[in-house]
């Protein structure tokens, strides 16, 4: 059975894997808000945890073509590494099979969560080569997608990770901590600090989340905690229940909790573990660092890095992938793999001697970003059409 769109069907029907991330929200609500398109929702795969979509039914559409139904363009942004490349290129021909039109953005060049992420290439290729648009986030991804693949992708920046009243009240409370409000009439209802900070120092933090493949720990925060300023405390963030068990002898993260434990013994140093944070609970703990070391052993874009635009929070950056393109504002950068206390140190001070990051024009980004999908949602219609009637 095969498929087409036309203006007079109505508003594009999009099926985006997934469509509840908040890359995917931020990314697509103007264009949803105006109906030019109908972002479709993610099935519901497990009542007790409905915000859950993975693993997406729709990556398993050779098997399950129905997955398809009343879906004019399929756009592929995340969660498809739990399928073989022999699976994937079964998706894009079931995709094609049907006369839909499939859009990749390419987040990653290397997965930042698998411990080989070469095997991620592998499967971004069939998607990519099988794309009839492709988007990425910085110019040099797009360099390095050309080189790879023969193909021409639409380089269009990230957009904000969070909504505006999540992150605004702590960014300006962030700002009137550090002596640095902006007008008056900003500053009305400052955030509270999201924990006590001892007078006139300092706080490095660094957020290891659930200690997954790509986050550095045990090379890299005992190199930290040595290039912290005289006046300066870290604060290390890290899931409870990932703590808890790569204490287990054997388990592949070991090191990296033994690394941890060894840090509570240092003076100025704190590991804090903490459950599943909401966004608003992230960002008020986010919001009482005056600068974050992003732990990324591997990757090629980050979120991370745009929680920290969002929140006014200077960054001190990994050279990994195209996260200092990405950031687009002078930074020191560290070697992921063999940080060095020197480049630690200047790489900190550096981030906290930095002017505040300028706020984002959210409504203006947001609508230049739903902008340019929209653009290459025609693009990749039309090259369905033409491929359409070729074959005819």
């Amino acid at each position: 059975m095969t498929h087409s769109h036309s203006a007079s069907a109505g508003p594009l029907r999009v099926r985006s894997i997934p469509a509840g991330h908040a890359y995917v929200r931020h990314a697509l609500g103007p264009a949803a808000e105006r109906g030019d398109i109908v972002v479709l929702a993610d099935p519901l795969l497990d009542p007790g945890e409905p915000t859950r979509w993975w693993p997406h039914p729709a990556l398993e559409a050779a098997d399950h073509p129905e997955a398809l139904d009343g879906t004019d363009l399929v756009h592929v942004h995340f969660g498809f590494e739990h399928r073989s490349p022999r699976q994937i290129a079964e998706f894009v021909a079931a995709v094609r099979t049907r006369g839909v039109a499939l859009v990749v953005t390419v987040h990653d060049l290397t997965n930042p969560h698998e411990p080989d992420p070469a095997k991620h290439l592998e499967r971004t290729g069939i998607l990519v080569r099988g794309a009839d648009a492709v988007i990425t986030l910085t110019a040099g991804s797009a360099d390095e997608i050309r080189r790879r693949w023969g193909a021409d992708s639409r380089v269009v920046p990230h957009p904000r990770l969070m909504p505006v009243g999540v992150t605004e009240p702590h960014r300006l409370g962030r700002l009137e901590r550090a002596g640095r409000t902006g007008p008056p009439e900003q500053d009305e209802h400052p955030a509270e600090p999201p924990f006590p900070q001892p007078s006139g120092r300092r706080t490095v933090g660094v957020a290891l989340g659930s200690l997954r493949a790509g986050v550095a720990a045990e090379g890299l925060l005992p190199r930290l905690a040595d290039a912290l300023p005289s006046d300066a405390d870290l604060v290390v963030m890290v899931r409870s229940d990932a703590l808890a068990g790569a204490r287990a002898p054997g388990h592949t993260r070991h090191e990296a909790a033994h690394a941890l434990d060894t840090l509570t013994e240092l003076p100025h140093v704190e590991v804090r573990p903490h459950d599943l944070l909401t966004d608003d609970e992230l960002c008020r703990a986010l919001s009482g660092f005056d600068a974050l070391v992003l732990p990324h052993r591997h990757g090629t874009h980050s979120g991370w890095l745009e929680l920290c635009r969002d929140l006014g929070l200077p960054p001190v950056i990994p050279d990994v992938g195209y996260l200092i393109e990405q950031w687009g504002h002078p930074a020191v950068s560290y070697d992921p793999i063999e940080p060095t206390v020197d480049e630690l140190r200047r790489g900190l001070a550096a981030a906290l001697s930095t002017p505040p990051v300028p706020v984002r024009a959210a409504a203006a980004e947001d609508g230049a970003v739903a902008a340019a999908h929209a653009e290459l949602y025609r693009t990749a219609l039309a090259a369905v059409a033409s491929r359409r009637a070729g074959s005819s």
